[in-house]
């Protein structure tokens, strides 16, 4: 069980790309930060650096003046995925026609910073949140095979750093939280907005454990593992 930015539990529905011989038993982490880019976004680059690890920033577009981390994080390797332009429940889960109205704004600020387009989503709230349910039920049924259609591929979790639950969330416990999977491939949510200093400060001890435990860190692409969560109508 999983809890997502709302404090829904929900079950994951796991399914894992096939890969090549040489990859099979390799033990995966992808860092992914949602909400961004903001100051620490520019903090949390350092950290990947220092540590040649790849991760993968879910932007919306929200902070006009950190853009260019879109673009920093594009050059230095990161994936850039897409996590709605607004991150404004009422306004993207109004109707199918609005999400993918804003998805579009998203979309074109990324190619815009990045000169590439992105087909990596994850919904605000994942697509297990019941916020969206409130202004239009089965919305995400709907966007959730849309955005397949489309081309598109959506990422929920499966390790919650639980950053989400407050400001300033103690790093003991984002480090605890985000430590506690041992499965081979590890989608861990965490957050990059201004309010998450604690998780900068996390991060190091987070990305040591992988590594001793035998992990390497990729950024996500269209075919990497996926975690779906059982999707609220």
């Amino acid at each position: 069980m999983v809890s997502d930015r709302s404090g829904n539990k929900a079950e994951i529905k796991t399914s894992v790309r096939i890969r090549p011989q040489s990859e099979k038993n390799q033990k995966v982490v992808y860092l992914t930060f949602d909400d961004g880019p903001s100051y620490n976004t520019e903090e949390i680059l350092k950290v990947l650096e220092r540590y040649d690890v790849k991760a993968t920033f879910f932007v919306t577009g929200v902070r006009a003046d950190c853009y260019e981390s879109i673009a920093k994080a594009y050059k230095a390797g990161h994936s850039i995925g897409l996590h709605t332009y607004s991150h404004d429940y009422a306004s993207v889960y109004s109707s199918t026609q609005a999400y993918f109205q804003d998805l579009q704004k998203i979309s074109d600020l990324v190619e815009r910073m990045t000169n590439e387009k992105s087909y990596l989503i994850r919904f605000p709230g994942g697509s297990s949140n019941t916020i969206s349910a409130k202004y239009v039920p089965q919305i995400m049924t709907k966007l959730t095979q849309k955005v397949q259609e489309e081309g598109y591929q959506y990422f929920d979790w499966n390790c919650d750093s639980t950053d989400a639950s407050g400001n300033n969330v103690p790093v003991a416990q984002i480090v605890r939280n985000a430590t506690s999977s041992d499965a081979q491939y590890i989608n861990i949510l965490m957050h990059d907005t201004d309010a998450k200093d604690t998780t900068v400060h996390a991060l190091p001890q987070i990305i040591e454990y992988y590594r001793r435990q035998g992990y390497v860190f990729e950024g996500l692409e269209t075919d990497s593992y996926a975690p779906h969560h059982h999707v609220n109508n």
